[in-house]
């Protein structure tokens, strides 16, 4: 499972936010709220972006779904207009944009710039969404799946083990070492 999207290129996190003012009638003057707004060049960015992703994405095989559980992975190609430009910059419109559309939540989503271009013509973002392979604390699924096989001849496991929920989770635990052994098997007689 896999998603390929070409998307404009977010605005930079500089640019992005603005500070939200208020009108006063008394004092004819602007006053600043002290709480900071999405620019209008962020909020066309964010809605071209979103709009192009929905689009590209009714071809696809990709599941929303999947998204609620799993981690995925978001690799990027950015063609910038110019040299300079910071791609740290371009993540934070980038995220919040396909969220609700690619994925369920960006707290999921693991960035990895593969590469950055300079097309001053047509200065965009190339995004392949796939899914990690580990689970939990397990470097894959055969690992998850030889250390649930133990866990099933083991006492604690009828009882919904929390060290086999927790490892699931990703969580680390005194309970597992290093060679991903539980330290509190019990086997069943």
């Amino acid at each position: 499972m896999k998603l390929n999207l070409t998307l404009p290129l977010p605005t930079s996190i500089n640019r992005l936010y603005i500070n939200q003012a208020t009108w006063n009638p008394k004092t004819r003057t602007r006053m600043l709220t002290g709480k900071r707004i999405l620019s209008k060049e962020g909020e066309k960015t964010k809605e071209q972006i979103i709009q192009k992703a929905k689009h590209q994405m009714e071809k696809s095989d990709w599941s929303y779904d999947y998204t609620k559980e799993n981690y995925i992975y978001m690799d990027t190609v950015i063609y910038f207009r110019k040299k300079g430009s910071d791609d740290n910059n371009i993540y934070k419109l980038l995220c919040d944009a396909l969220e609700k559309v690619v994925y369920e939540n960006d707290s999921r989503v693991l960035i990895r710039t593969q590469k950055i271009l300079y097309d001053s013509q047509n200065p965009r973002v190339e995004v392949t969404f796939s899914p990690v392979e580990y689970i939990g604390i397990f470097d894959n699924q055969d690992l998850l799946d030889k250390f649930e096989a133990k866990c099933q001849t083991c006492k604690r496991y009828k009882n919904n083990c929390s060290i086999l929920r927790k490892a699931k989770e990703g969580r680390i635990q005194e309970e597992i070492d290093f060679n991903l052994n539980c330290l509190k098997y019990t086997k069943i007689n």
